[in-house]
């Protein structure tokens, strides 16, 4: 089954192609209002039947089999199976098959449950109920509203989704009504709809409301006509003009680098610095423990963490990060205000060898199907010099060659480089390389970019990027080197 990292599918789990099937359920027949729904649910395996060969369209579904459904088909397998349980419902027991399920949810911030801090899982949902976690689940951005309802249902009514025989906010849904809804914003989807998510307001990409930096941050400025930097040259050879560019993300969601998105509700854990605890942002953080790992939980690689705080527009990151009891161990972390240019102070690391946030140099799924990237994009190179350019403020080498790049150089693709015969994913992210270029932000493999792990890339669209060889590309003149 196809899993997908919160806060990173936007209803991918809907918004798949699917090649309809026939409904094999004996009281689904052809000409049912509801056939190509159910037929769409039973062919991608978001829904099965009873014993009996029947779908039973008009059953109402409760709180713990809708939330088991839309967890299920959109979480990693991993993180429902090692979210820790903490009992924080008082009538959801460890024991019960829906309890992981829960606990993911809630992790995530799709679920907090009544004011009597219960849970209800096997109450009826209603339709109010229903849209909320399905928008939250998508990470999807609402406006606020003194009706808790109003933005979750107002998106999927905006977006045709509502079934006609839907006639309150209140009304308990049906199976059949659930996968109408699922159904029909997979459609609205592949017919062209792009306004699923909060991309740019126009200078600034957005994550939720909150600002990716502002407009004029390096991270998020046109540097298509920046001169051409003096070393272009030497810099290009060194990280391999015969080498070629390679999207370090894909993989049906197994490569990148996941997020998590939180809001003001969520828990501050304590953080365990076992490195570099004195370039570090001191925590806590509001990063749930089972948050996604780069990786994954047995990773032995760089074990990224990321989350955002949309309620404060806050970023917190880690890097070699272990969930340990009730906190985090990292080597290190990092803080940022999305509002902000602040920069670190000189020769601190971050979550990053170049002390630069890691989430605003991803390539995320959904701007690439918007159409355009408006920001600056993370790429690793094998061997750096022991030198930065802000807005890095770190670096990590002792090479003194001033022809290997230091940690923050700008690249761009060249304005003359022919794009035109790209397709899809690879053309949307070559032009904005054109326009915003790339930054070094750590050493590893040369010309690798960086993107969000999401299952949604598609791996044959991005490895047109393949033969862009590294001859493409220049460097561009951002400002002085800081040794």
């Amino acid at each position: 089954m196809k899993k997908i990292t919160p806060s990173l599918f936007l209803l991918s789990t809907v918004f798949w192609v699917s090649k309809l099937g026939i409904a094999s359920f004996t009281d689904i027949p052809g000409n049912h209002p509801n056939f190509d729904a159910i037929s769409y649910a039973e062919t991608e395996g978001i829904v099965e039947g009873y014993s009996d060969g029947t779908f039973q369209p008009l059953v109402n579904i409760n709180r713990a089999e809708f939330t088991k459904i839309i967890i299920g088909y959109t979480a990693l397998e991993d993180e429902i199976r090692n979210c820790f349980f903490t009992e924080e419902f008082p009538d959801v027991g460890a024991t019960d098959w829906f309890s992981q399920y829960i606990c993911h949810a809630r992790g995530a911030g799709i679920i907090n449950g009544y004011p009597d801090g219960t849970f209800k899982p096997r109450n009826p949902i209603s339709f109010a109920e229903a849209a909320k976690i399905i928008v939250l689940a998508s990470g999807a951005s609402v406006s606020s509203s003194s009706v808790w309802y109003e933005p979750y249902v107002d998106y999927v009514e905006e977006h045709d989704a509502k079934p006609e025989s839907i006639s309150a906010v209140d009304k308990l849904i049906t199976r059949a009504e659930m996968v109408e809804i699922i159904y029909r914003l997979r459609e609205e989807a592949e017919n062209g709809d792009s306004s699923n998510d909060e991309i740019s307001d126009g200078n600034s990409p957005l994550i939720g409301s909150c600002p990716v930096f502002p407009a004029d941050n390096p991270w998020n400025t046109d540097i298509s006509d920046y001169p051409v930097h003096l070393n272009s040259d030497a810099y290009i050879s060194s990280i391999g003009r015969d080498s070629f560019l390679h999207a370090d993300f894909g993989g049906n969601g197994e490569y990148g680098i996941p997020f998590i998105t939180v809001d003001s509700d969520q828990e501050m854990i304590d953080i365990n610095f076992t490195a570099y605890g004195d370039e570090s942002d001191p925590g806590p953080y509001p990063i749930p423990l089972e948050a996604s790992i780069q990786g994954g939980i047995e990773s032995g690689g760089d074990r990224h963490v990321l989350a955002i705080d949309t309620d404060s527009c806050m970023l917190y990151e880690l890097y070699h990060a272990f969930a340990r009891g009730n906190s985090w161990d990292a080597d290190s972390g990092a803080v940022y205000d999305l509002r902000s240019n602040a920069l670190r102070p000189d020769y601190w690391t971050s979550a990053d060898a170049a002390g630069l946030p890691i989430f605003p140099g991803l390539v995320r799924y959904d701007e690439v199907a918007n159409g355009e990237v408006t920001h600056a994009l993370r790429f690793t190179v094998e061997t750096t010099q022991r030198g930065f350019i802000h807005p890095a403020t770190h670096f990590a080498s002792s090479e003194t060659d001033e022809n290997l790049p230091p940690m923050g150089l700008r690249v761009r693709l060249k304005r003359d480089y022919d794009i035109s015969g790209f397709t899809g994913e690879a053309r949307v992210i070559l032009e904005g390389l054109k326009k915003y270029g790339m930054i070094v932000a750590d050493n590893g493999s040369d010309w690798f970019i960086t993107g969000a792990a999401d299952t949604r890339w598609d791996d044959e669209d991005l490895n047109q990027l393949k033969p862009v060889p590294g001859s493409a590309f220049e460097a561009v003149d951002t400002g002085e080197i800081i040794h």
